[in-house]
């Protein structure tokens, strides 16, 4: 028989249980595995040296990293949030404003989390709650990436200014990944969204800012979504 090698053993194990288990500390992971400190620094550090884990500089816990990423399936929804949250909260500080993650759901824009801002706002929109896909920023976004026979078949049920606005706005939504709302949703409310893809371009979510009739707040969120989705496509 064969003998195994207990380190890719021990390695393997923390893989797995990290896949299941995204931002995991240190703490917990001395806690699970039981090993002596040495060896568990070792094994994460040559994890993540090889790209198979990622240390978050921010809460210094571990997730997948781009090389495990590269043969997994999409995160599921639950486990993209738990990954999302620590820049997101950045993002929503630095901002002072509230970040939406957003999935389509049929026909309407379903909204998984709201990252609340030092300084809450009341215009934003809470977790649980659907948007229609035509007229808000998120919706738009998730819409672009659907088939063209999906679009078409949902457009039809809408009232057609909605849908020539959507069709006049596509082209650059799909060439910059970002979809505005300029108080088509609500009098005076505009939002900005951008899309969340992984390493394959597979959309995942979108990510937006809600700011009531501040083109300027809105300019500063589209660039800062822009950045984070750049660096998080290199992890997801």
């Amino acid at each position: 028989m064969t003998k195994l090698i207990q380190s890719v053993q021990r390695a393997t194990a923390i893989c797995q249980y990290i896949a299941g288990h995204p931002e995991t500390s240190l703490k917990t992971l001395q806690a699970v595995f039981q090993l002596p400190k040495t060896t568990l620094f070792g094994i994460l550090a040559t994890l993540t040296a090889d790209e198979l884990l990622y240390k978050n500089p921010q809460t210094t816990a571990y997730s997948l990293g781009h090389a495990a990423l590269a043969l997994a399936d999409p995160l599921p929804t639950d486990q993209l949030l738990i990954l999302l949250r620590p820049e997101l909260t950045r993002l929503a500080t630095d901002l002072n404003i509230a970040v939406h993650v957003a999935v389509r759901r049929g026909n309407v824009a379903h909204y998984l989390a709201k990252i609340e801002a030092p300084h809450p706002q009341h215009v934003s929109a809470a977790p649980g709650a659907d948007d229609p896909l035509a007229t808000t920023a998120a919706g738009k976004l998730l819409l672009s990436a659907t088939p063209t026979a999906f679009q078409d078949n949902y457009l039809a049920t809408v009232p057609t200014t909605a849908a020539q606005r959507f069709q006049t706005e596509l082209p650059e939504i799909i060439a910059r990944n970002v979809a505005y709302d300029h108080g088509e949703q609500a009098d005076h409310i505009g939002c900005v969204a951008v899309g969340l893809c992984d390493h394959r371009g597979e959309l995942l979510s979108s990510l937006s800012v809600v700011a009531p009739g501040d083109a300027t707040t809105l300019a500063n969120g589209e660039s800062a979504l822009l950045t984070l989705v750049a660096q998080l496509k290199t992890r997801l």
